[in-house]
């Protein structure tokens, strides 16, 4: 039964009520988690998510979807989240859905919802829409913004740049791909871990970075690559600001200061899109090295190499897993605090990007 925003906390308190009556389980919550959820067919994905995640941390979940057309209108439906079946209750379920011009009203509306005094974590689900500001709006009563990168667009790295360098001392932003590309790091970074390669940073002259695309993928790398990139770019201190860039349909080469940097597509059905395939880096100077991470016919498994004069290595194969998106966002959660290395990483592949990635600038005609 839909309800009116203004009957859901009554029907919430009943339902706790009952369940005290037939369990008598405590009520316990650590937070308001929000879901935006940018597209219909993203719904019943976000909803299982939530339920995973309040199993670990008990929340009230608020889930937020909406339609055009229609009379203006927000309902809402309240339920309680169960730890299993026939388990002990978790944490609020509500669900709430805006009906044409009162997709303005969310904002607001949200903040009616939000558990007083304690934390709040804004989840938006899916890719950032171009001349929008539901976003922009909804993260005010934020302390933690969660996104996923890998389901924008190049162009949006600029604009969550922009939320997080505006967000100092008000929230804390995460990005579910950042936290999905932390093994790849950790394998790139072994590559410099001791004396015998750690002198190769100097004189890294090109990196190539394969990816699987999305389907009819235009932009000239994933946001997970061009991520990765930024990220290592920040380590070498490049400086991006007269980046040179060449591409062609199925690949793209920037080239900053000595280091060429060249992403290429090459689908893989058995990997999501954006997923990188490839990391290759060749150094040159008084010490010519290559250093190779690749995936295998094994999606989950990596092989790690370097060849490097004077300081042999055998290569090795690793299984990297995966995690989901439940499992992403629970570590979100677990550490809810800025992450400077993030900042600087988005900063800096706004900067390399920006010219093969622009940012619209002219809002199109209604009508």
């Amino acid at each position: 039964m839909r309800l009116s925003l203004d009957a859901v906390e009554r029907e919430i308190d009943r339902l706790w009520e009952e369940e005290a009556r037939r369990t008598q389980a405590p009520r316990i919550e650590l937070l308001t988690l929000v879901a935006l959820v940018s597209e219909p067919g993203l719904l019943a994905r976000t909803t299982r998510v939530v339920a995973d995640v309040v199993r670990v941390h008990p929340s009230r979940t608020v889930v937020v979807d909406w339609k055009t057309g229609g009379e203006a209108a927000i309902t809402a439906d309240a339920a309680l989240h169960a730890a299993g079946p026939g388990g002990a209750p978790c944490g609020d379920a509500i669900a709430v859905e805006a009906v044409g011009g009162a997709r303005e009203w969310l904002p607001q509306n949200i903040d009616r919802l939000i558990l007083s005094d304690l934390p709040v974590c804004l989840w938006w689900v899916g890719d950032l829409p171009d001349f929008d500001n539901l976003f922009d709006r909804a993260v005010l009563s934020a302390d933690l913004v969660v996104v996923n990168s890998g389901e924008m667009d190049l162009r949006d790295i600029e604009k969550l740049s922009t939320i997080a360098g505006r967000s100092r001392g008000r929230y804390a932003i995460a990005d579910l791909t950042w936290i999905r590309l932390r093994p790849l790091q950790e394998l790139v970074a072994r590559f410099f871990d001791d004396q015998g390669t750690h002198p190769c940073l100097q004189s890294v002259e090109r990196v190539t970075i394969e990816f699987s695309p999305r389907p009819g993928e235009t932009d000239v790398a994933s946001t997970q690559a061009g991520l990765l990139f930024g990220w290592m770019a920040n380590a070498l201190s490049l400086k991006p600001d007269d980046v040179y860039w060449r591409r062609g349909p199925t690949w793209g080469e920037a080239t900053i200061g000595n280091v060429v940097a060249r992403f290429e597509h090459r689908p893989r059905p058995d990997v999501p899109p954006g997923a990188i395939l490839r990391v290759g880096i060749e150094c040159r100077g008084r010490v010519s090295a290559r250093f190779e991470i690749e995936r295998q016919e094994d999606p989950q498994v990596f092989r790690w190499s370097r060849d490097v004069p004077g300081a042999p290595t055998p290569p090795q194969t690793l299984r990297v897993v995966d995690p989901g998106e439940s499992t992403l966002l629970i570590r979100c959660l677990g550490r809810p605090k800025r992450d400077p290395l993030l900042e600087a990483s988005l900063a800096m592949t706004t900067r390399i990007v920006r010219p093969v990635a622009p940012r619209l600038s002219i809002q199109p005609r209604k009508g």
